[in-house]
């Protein structure tokens, strides 16, 4: 329907768009469009021809940052990756693997330009300003803020974040005394009012309900300097508790991934994530000198990373939950929050082991490129995967999390592009229980064949189940898997859509 091979493409702050006009950073594209979600996220087509606004000023912030983010990537001869994404939130000289080890340890909310950020660079602010009176100091604070959203990409979580900055300065600046929890539900509410669909953006929800719940968890009469010694040390674990816990039915819903041992992998790491910030924020007003010690730096960071991720990989869990699990959950928070019953939230922690036994059988996602399968015998589980890295990441890793697999007797995993980070696998073995990949043999039932079109008349055997993606000649015992637009399950010659 659309010609992208003659367009010029751009990330946005919606998705990728098309235009047959070549566009600077910063402009805005005003007018209606048409979309189309992909395997790689969101295309938006010109509908006519779309108005194209020019901000000077917002463009020239923009080219600085790619400026900027260029330089500190090349001048450390491509070793600095990590704060490039933490300070201008350029992922494009992260590697996959590292993304992959921040996900797999629980941490990837870390990764996010947001709250955190946005809270590291009010405290160094108000520290620089600490001469003057603390009214004075949020109105500095409160334009330099917003030029953090521009500097950042527009990227809608630091949008999210400076906004809730923004009221609670204003509130203080005018003397407005209102509950913590109220302003966060007004800001949420503040959003949504802009943009109903907002209520199912999973952003939107992870960032609301992690402050809803450190605040609720964290509600204190005493000021920080009348707290004891040992709630004063105790208060990052009891954060990373309540963000966990009003996150988890979230994440295990839409990502169906949860690690027990991300509260205490967020404590560790959030020192070097901080340090990382600062030392970047501080690279804008001395490039020359901090190359060396952020070079440094981060690579520390990342060998404390790959050290929790192997320490914390046991205790990683794939099990994407049902819609009425999911809104079980919620339901049991917000009768605990009416009861002021805060250490029965810790039950929900119990809800990523609540998964079902799969049937026997050979499950098959919905896949073009790529080939796999998972084979359920007794109480034995075996992997197939051989394609590219982001059909791993993006549809094979959610269709195990739908079985609640992550540990397999004995597979073989290949991906040309990347590594796997999430799978564990104690035997590498391409021998299935009755399944044979490419090749025909007597001990074998099913044929799963990975390249299209292979299967002759004069050569296929009447004994065999042919499993392809598509396929010329045709049979009873040939299925072929692109006549199903959904995930299969297979057992014996019976077959199933997996909803």
């Amino acid at each position: 329907m659309f010609n992208t091979t003659t367009q010029h493409a751009y990330r946005t702050t919606a998705g990728t768009y098309f235009s047959d006009k070549e566009l600077s950073p910063g402009d805005f594209i005003l007018g209606n469009f048409d979309r189309s979600m992909t395997k790689y996220g969101l295309n938006l087509y010109s509908r006519k021809n779309n108005t194209v606004l020019k901000v000077p000023v917002v463009s020239n912030i923009l080219a600085i940052r790619k400026n900027i983010s260029e330089k500190l990537h090349f001048a450390s001869g491509l070793k600095i990756t990590l704060t490039n994404a933490l300070i201008m939130g350029d992922k494009s000289y992260l590697k996959d693997f590292i993304t992959d080890k921040f996900t797999v340890s629980g941490m990837n909310h870390l990764l996010a330009i947001s709250g955190l950020h946005v809270g590291i660079v009010v405290g160094i602010l108000l520290w620089i300003t600490s001469f003057l009176h603390m009214k004075l100091r949020c109105l500095i604070a409160m334009p330099i803020l917003a030029l953090l959203i521009i500097f950042t990409g527009f990227k809608i979580t630091v949008i999210r974040a400076v906004t809730f900055a923004f009221v609670l300065m204003t509130a203080y600046i005018l003397d407005i005394k209102t509950h913590l929890n109220k302003m966060v539900l007004f800001v949420a509410a503040f959003f949504m009012l802009i943009d109903s669909n907002l209520i199912k953006d999973i952003s939107f929800l992870l960032s609301f309900s992690a402050v809803y719940g450190i605040i609720y968890f964290l509600e204190r009469k005493q000021t920080f300097q009348e707290r004891t010694i040992t709630e004063r040390i105790t208060a990052p674990v009891k954060v990373g508790i309540a963000a966990t816990v009003f996150t988890a039915p979230f994440i295990l819903y839409y990502f169906g991934n949860f690690n027990y041992l991300s509260i205490l992998n967020t404590v560790i790491m959030l020192p070097f994530i901080s340090g990382l910030i600062i030392l970047g924020i501080l690279y804008l007003i001395f490039p020359a000198a901090l190359i060396t010690p952020i070079s440094v730096f981060e690579n520390i960071s990342l060998k404390i990373l790959d050290c929790l991720y192997q320490w914390t990989l046991p205790s990683f869990v794939l099990n994407k939950i049902s819609l009425s699990l999911f809104i079980l959950t919620l339901i049991f928070m917000l009768i605990v929050i009416a009861l002021r019953k805060k250490f029965l939230l810790l039950l929900v922690l119990i809800v990523p082991l609540l998964n079902g036994s799969n049937a026997e059988g050979l499950y098959i996602p919905k896949m073009v490129r790529s080939k796999s399968f998972i084979n359920i015998s007794g109480d034995k589980s075996e992997i197939f995967f051989k394609g590219w890295y982001s059909d791993f990441k993006y549809k094979f890793i959610p269709f195990a999390a739908k079985l609640s697999l992550q540990e397999f007797d004995k597979g073989y995993i290949n991906i040309y592009d990347g590594e796997n980070k999430f799978i564990k696998i104690k035997k590498i073995s391409k021998n299935y229980s009755n399944i044979c990949i490419n090749e025909e043999r007597s001990n074998c039932f099913y044929v799963f064949k990975t390249r299209s079109n292979t299967i002759k008349k004069n050569s296929y055997s009447p004994n065999h189940f042919y499993l392809i993606y598509k396929n010329r000649f045709s049979a009873d015992n040939v299925l072929k898997l692109s006549d199903y637009e959904k995930d299969v399950y297979i057992t014996g010659k019976s077959v199933k859509i997996i909803n």
